[in-house]
C-alpha cells in the first residue's frame, strides 16, 4: 500500500489543524498522464463516494477511487522543504523512466 514518510505526516497534520479539517481524508487521485505513466495529486476531502475505498496508513486517513487500488499501492508520499521548494511530492518507484526529457517524466 501507500507509504507516507514521517515528514509528510507531520506536515499533513499541521495542514489539517491549521485549516480545521482534522476529520478530512487525504484523497489520492490521478492528476494527469505523462510518458512515464500517471502523475498523482493529493487533496483534502470529507466526502466518500460509493466507488471510493478508504485506508488508514500510519494514522493518516486516505480515500481513493476503488479502481486505483492496485495502481497506487507502491506510491511514496513525502514532504520537502529545501532550496528547490516546499510541498508534498508523490513518487511511484514502479513508474517507467523514459529519459526523453519531457515535462511529464518522473
Amino acid at each position: 500500500m501507500i507509504t507516507i514518510t514521517d515528514e509528510a505526516i507531520t506536515a499533513l497534520n499541521g495542514v489539517l489543524e491549521e485549516q480545521n479539517k482534522k476529520d478530512h481524508y487525504l484523497r489520492v487521485f490521478i492528476a494527469g498522464l505523462g510518458c512515464s505513466g500517471p502523475s498523482y495529486g493529493l487533496s483534502l476531502d470529507n466526502e466518500i463516494g460509493k466507488d471510493d475505498k478508504t485506508a488508514i496508513i500510519n494514522g493518516v486517513n486516505f480515500v481513493y477511487e476503488s479502481e486505483l487500488e492496485t495502481t497506487i499501492e507502491n506510491l511514496v508520499i513525502d514532504y520537502i522543504d529545501n532550496e528547490m521548494g516546499t510541498g508534498f511530492i508523490i513518487e511511484d518507484p514502479s513508474a517507467l523512466k523514459c529519459g526523453g526529457g519531457c515535462a511529464g517524466c518522473h
